[in-house]
């Protein structure tokens, strides 16, 4: 806080009995000196010259010989702005800015106890502002900085612990999932679907936290691809209605629109956001009914999408219609029937990077209604890819997989889902040995963990890929809990040829597997395929 006393500096004042050929002569000692106080025998301000004002008038003709010898009275300033000495800068810029701003160019005197102190000019207080201002911009800066380190932090402990939490969810759900497709025994199905359906809201709680993460740290990355937007409606109703049929709720789910439109989006965040809408919906509408109305509308090369997801529960209220995207915010009903209050907010983070909106509203037919909607673009219809030939299937032979991961679990969930297959499977639980294991050449395959202790995924996929030995052009799947597009796209820098996320889905994994190896293991998968999809 700056106060006046220490800008002004103190000049020697004047009197009123000083002539002009006085004022001069200071003037003319001093070139930095642009104002002069002049002040009574008690040493109180009684006016005030200043420079240009002064010189402009002796300049004139004949002023020198006019003004000269006359007293500095006759002429001076007698109501200049008077201001004591211990007031900020700010409080006077803003009193002198709201009464008398015009004269500020003029100078000003400062006061100490009512007496004369030192003067001060415009120039004065735009130094102290200027550097205040440069002052405040640094703060502002480490300020900012400090906010980044902090929301980097946040996202790293986030990262570990996503981590830490998919590597058991991973058997949960795949052990869930295993038991379900091959159990025999009716009585058990609800039990294992509990245990499914319970792993996958963690499992979401978990994702909305990362991404909400992501967002706030303007890491939430679009993957854009070709769309049929009639398709998004289809997995709505494949994925919720067996849950509605559960829970009692009335589900529809319609599309307006041509049924052959190509859009270019990113399919996983839009499905996200309608995903998030339709399972806060259900939770809502119990014993009542859902519905989701997907539009789009063409204009040249560019598609509007639109979709709104309306439920007959109890709504929400009007004053909280806004503040129900904020994180962590919800209605009573919403801390009654669970939730952390995430859904919400990833679904405007991410309307907000796709440039799009998205809104709560009353339902007219009782409860509440949510509409988004996002630019996109349009795409003539793509071209089938020709099918891979696959080198294993070329050469005839069974697909023999490495699995590697420190976890017995782990190890466990993944070679029962690779023999469900037709493939051979061998287990390790390092890194240093899985090299030596590729070296021999004797796989086809190797599903990699990241993190192990020793040697880890990275710097054995490193190894492996740096050798000379046969196996060294082995393909090599990630099988991690990182779930950071980041994280993925260095994995296959470090020379993987694609990841499987945690917790494993058999479809997802059978889908990665063919993708680096071709269709080697479709003779012997036939069954497994029509088991998982």
């Amino acid at each position: 806080m700056t106060l006046l006393l220490d800008i002004a500096p103190f000049s020697p004042p004047a009197t009123p009995r000083n002539t002009g050929r006085d004022i001069y002569r200071q003037f003319e000692d001093d070139p930095d000196l642009m104002v002069i106080a002049v002040v009574d025998d008690d040493g109180r301000p009684v006016g005030l010259v200043e420079r240009n004002a002064f010189l402009v008038r002796m300049a004139a003709q004949y002023g020198y010989e006019l003004w000269s010898r006359r007293p500095i009275s006759h002429w001076m300033k007698t109501d200049p702005l008077i201001a004591d000495g211990d007031m900020t800068v700010e409080e006077f810029c803003g009193r002198v800015l709201e009464e008398r701003p015009s004269e500020l160019l003029q100078g000003f005197i400062v006061t100490c106890a009512g007496r004369y102190a030192g003067v001060g000019t415009a120039l004065s207080l735009l130094q102290v502002t200027a550097a205040a201002t440069a002052t405040h911009a640094q703060e502002m800066k480490r300020l900012a900085e400090h906010a980044q380190d902090a929301l980097a932090a946040k996202g790293r402990f986030l990262a570990v612990m996503s981590h830490e939490i998919r590597t058991p969810l991973n058997g949960v759900l795949a052990v869930a999932e295993i038991i379900r497709r091959k159990s025999r025994q009716a009585d058990l199905a609800p039990l294992v679907d509990t245990i499914v359906q319970s792993g996958g809201t963690l499992l979401r709680l978990l994702n909305d936290a990362l991404d909400l993460s992501r967002a706030e740290a303007s890491g939430l990355e679009l993957h854009e691809e070709p769309v049929l937007a009639s398709k998004v409606v289809d997995d709505v109703m494949s994925l919720w209605s067996s849950q509605a049929e559960l829970k009692g709720v009335s589900l529809t789910a319609v599309y307006s629109g041509p049924a052959d439109l190509w859009v270019l989006a990113d399919r996983v965040r839009i499905q996200q956001v309608i995903n998030n809408l339709v399972s806060n919906a259900m939770k809502f509408a119990a014993d009542g009914a859902v519905e989701v109305r997907l539009g789009v509308r063409r204009d040249g090369d560019y598609v509007t999408l639109t979709g709104e997801v309306a439920d007959t529960g109890p709504g929400v209220p009007a004053d909280r219609l806004e503040s129900i995207f904020d994180p962590f915010r919800q209605t009573e009903d919403g801390v009654r029937l669970g939730g952390a209050g995430l859904g919400l907010a990833v679904c405007r983070q991410i309307m907000a990077r796709m440039d799009g909106r998205i809104e709560a509203m009353a339902n007219p037919g009782g409860g509440a209604l949510f509409r988004f909607e996002a630019p996109l673009h349009w795409l003539p219809e793509p071209q089938a890819a020709a099918p891979a030939i696959s080198p294993v299937e070329a050469a005839g032979g069974a697909l023999h997989v490495l699995v590697v991961d420190d976890n017995a679990t782990n190890r466990m969930v993944a070679q029962t889902l690779v023999e469900m297959f037709g493939c051979t499977c061998e287990c390790l639980e390092d890194g240093a040995a899985a090299v030596a294991a590729t070296a021999t050449g004797r796989f086809g395959l190797v599903l990699m963990d990241i993190k192990m202790p020793g040697m880890d995924g990275v710097e054995a996929t490193q190894r492996i890929r740096s050798g000379r030995t046969e196996g060294s052009l082995t393909p090599i799947l990630a099988l991690t809990a990182n779930a950071d597009p980041a994280d993925a796209a260095f994995y296959r820098q470090c020379g993987m040829n694609g990841v499987v996320e945690k917790p494993i889905k058999p479809e997802r994994l059978l889908e990665a597997m063919s993708a680096v190896v071709g269709a080697a293991v479709a003779p012997q998968a036939a069954q497994a395929i029509s088991e998982v999809a």
